[in-house]
């Protein structure tokens, strides 16, 4: 079982698809409540979420495959959006998010496997400490014992994904360099932000820099990985089937 490992990795690689109807969320809080309440008064049923055969291989990578059962977790997360509004997903959008995944879970793929490469090893102590977290975002350890049924899953198995997990962000952090984010590239963006921004005073620029520089560094990690991974996958062997 591998979903897992996608769906704890997938935030440090998957393109960020609130485009997909981010430009609404802003302004549809209302929208929001409103739906709320007539689900309340019409028990209007909630929109049913896209998902593909589990066993349907949707790339592979090098001979490693990425089937439905990897796909479908991190699919059906970013329908959710949706499906809280109690809107269906337009089939044109599920068109595209479908390859937005697929090409991100390839390039994680690619990632895993380059760090395996360059050896690269998660430390039982690491592991220790990421299943430690994972426990305490339980209220017990019964519910934690639960979980892991209601997924089909043993500890074992679950260390073998966190392994995996600790192992993706070591490589990219010894890997993936960034240059420093500078003083003049924050003050540009937050010039910007308040161009573009709303009738809403901004806050002052001192205080929302600590969150304008976590901001581009992540944008500039971003491209880099993007990089990383378009030239890795040069060298490598890989079908999609979207």
């Amino acid at each position: 079982m591998r979903k897992l490992t996608y769906l704890l990795i997938t935030g440090l690689l998957l393109v960020v698809l609130a485009a997909c109807g981010g430009n609404e969320n802003s302004s549809n809080d209302k929208k929001q409540e409103d739906t709320k309440t007539e689900e309340k008064a019409g028990e209007q049923k909630q929109p049913e979420v896209d998902e593909v055969d589990a066993d349907k291989v949707m790339a592979t990578v090098n001979g490693t495959e990425i089937t439905g059962e990897d796909f479908n977790p991190v699919y059906t997360q970013n329908q959710m959006q949706y499906v809280q509004m109690g809107q269906e997903v337009p089939k044109e959008q599920l068109e595209q998010m479908k390859t937005q995944i697929v090409e991100s879970l390839v390039g994680q793929e690619l990632i895993l496997q380059d760090a395996k490469d360059k050896g690269y090893e998660a430390t039982e102590e690491q592991v220790d400490e990421e299943l430690k977290g994972v426990k305490e975002s339980f209220e017990s350890e019964d519910q934690f014992e639960a979980a892991l049924k209601e997924n089909d899953m043993k500890v074992e198995e679950l260390r073998e994904q966190l392994a995996n997990n600790v192992l993706y962000t070591t490589y990219v952090e010894k890997e993936i360099k960034v240059d420093d984010v500078t003083e003049e590239e924050m003050k540009e963006s937050y010039d910007k932000a308040k161009e573009q921004g709303s009738s809403e005073e901004m806050p002052a620029y001192e205080d929302v820099k600590p969150q304008i520089k976590e901001g581009l560094e992540k944008e500039k990690q971003g491209k880099k990985m993007q990089e990383l991974v378009e030239k890795l996958k040069k060298d490598a062997d890989v079908e999609m089937n979207v």
